[in-house]
C-alpha cells in the first residue's frame, strides 16, 4: 500500500489550539484521526486530545496488521473516546464535560471507511473533482439542506458555530458512518477541522491540490485560509493523503508487518509538554493533564472489560 501523507494544525486568531490530529499505520491499513474541541465548553482541548489518543491506541491493538471490521471499529472507538472524555469529566468533578467533534477514516484493501461527528470534514478527490464530503452536524448545515442558505456561505453565517452533534456529555453522539468507497490512484482523502474549510472553496482545493505535490498543496492551502481569516480566524487543521505515489514526487510512506507510527502533529508534541507548552496551553499544568488522560482512559477500559 504506498500513499503520501501530511497533517498539520494551526491557532489560527485563537490563543489555544483545540485541534489535534494523528495517523497511524500497518503494513495493510492506514488511520487517519481530527479533532477539533467545541468552543463555549471547557477544556475542548483535552476532549480533543482524549479521542485522537484513544483511537489510535486501539488502532495499534486491534490492527494484526488489518482490521477485522472497519466500520464497527469506527464506532467501537468513537464511542470509547466518548465514554473516556466523560470519565475524565467525573474524575475532575467538571460541571460541563469537555467535547469535540472529529472524523476518523480507516483504508485497507484498496478501499476507505470514515465515520465523523459534527462539522469535522472529509472531503474525497480524485484528479478531477470533488467526488464526495462528509455533511454536517450543524444548524447551517440544516438550513442548506432545506434550500434556505448557499453552501458556499455556511463559514459566514451567524450561526456557523451551533453544532447538533458532539462527544462528550450525557448523551451518545450520533455517528454518521460511510459505505466502502473504493479508492483510485491519486485520490486524496482530506479531513479538516471548520477552521480550514469554512475559508476555503472547493475549487481553491482542487485546484491547489492538482498543481503541487500533496505536503506543498496541504500547506499552501492553510496559508490560503489564514490569510482569508484575516488574523480572526478558528484554529485550522488537516490531514491529507493521496493514494499510491504522489504524481509530482517520488514520495511515499510503506509500512512493514510489524511497524507503527504515530504521527502527532506539533500540537499534540505541545500537550505532551513538549516546546512552547506554556506559550499554547497557560491555564493549567500539561504533564498533570496528560496523566489524567492516561488514567481516564485506562479507567474506563478496565470498566469495559468487566462489564463485557
Amino acid at each position: 500500500m504506498k500513499f503520501t501523507l501530511y497533517e498539520g494544525s494551526r491557532k489560527g486568531g485563537r490563543v489555544v489550539n483545540e485541534d489535534r490530529v494523528g495517523y497511524a499505520y500497518t503494513s495493510g491499513s492506514l488511520i487517519l484521526v481530527l479533532a477539533d474541541g467545541m468552543g463555549g465548553h471547557s477544556r475542548g482541548d483535552v476532549a480533543s486530545e482524549i479521542l485522537v489518543r484513544e483511537v489510535l491506541r486501539m488502532y495499534r491493538e486491534m490492527a494484526r496488521p488489518d482490521l477485522p471490521n472497519c466500520q464497527e471499529f469506527l464506532l467501537d472507538s468513537i464511542y470509547s473516546a466518548h465514554a473516556a472524555i466523560n470519565e475524565y469529566a467525573l474524575q475532575k468533578r467538571l460541571k460541563d464535560p469537555p467535547r469535540t467533534t472529529c472524523v476518523v477514516c480507516v483504508m485497507q484493501g484498496g478501499q476507505a471507511w470514515w465515520a465523523h461527528v459534527g462539522d469535522s470534514r472529509l472531503y474525497h478527490f480524485n484528479e478531477e473533482r470533488l467526488i464526495r464530503r462528509t455533511v454536517d452536524h450543524s444548524a447551517v448545515q440544516q438550513l442548506v439542506d432545506s434550500g434556505l442558505l448557499a453552501e458556499a456561505d455556511m463559514g459566514k453565517h451567524p450561526d456557523r458555530n451551533k453544532l447538533l452533534n458532539g462527544l462528550g456529555g450525557y448523551i451518545l453522539p450520533n455517528i454518521e458512518l460511510s459505505q466502502a468507497v473504493t479508492l483510485s490512484e491519486g485520490d486524496v482523502l482530506l479531513l479538516c477541522s471548520d477552521g480550514f474549510w469554512s475559508e476555503l472553496s472547493v475549487p481553491d482545493m482542487l485546484s491547489t491540490l492538482r498543481a503541487h505535490p500533496l505536503r506543498d498543496a496541504a500547506s499552501l492551502l492553510m496559508d490560503l485560509a489564514e490569510e482569508h481569516a484575516g488574523g480572526r480566524g478558528d484554529n485550522l487543521s488537516v490531514v491529507a493523503m493521496r493514494y499510491g505515489p504522489d504524481i509530482f514526487e517520488n514520495a511515499d510512506l510503506a509500512g512493514t508487518a510489524t511497524d507503527y507510527l504515530d504521527g502527532f502533529t506539533t500540537e499534540m508534541n505541545w500537550l505532551a509538554g513538549r516546546e512552547n507548552a506554556v506559550k499554547d496551553v497557560p491555564d493549567y499544568d500539561i504533564d498533570a493533564v496528560i496523566a489524567e488522560i492516561h488514567e481516564a482512559i485506562h479507567k474506563y477500559d478496565k470498566t469495559k472489560g468487566k462489564s463485557e
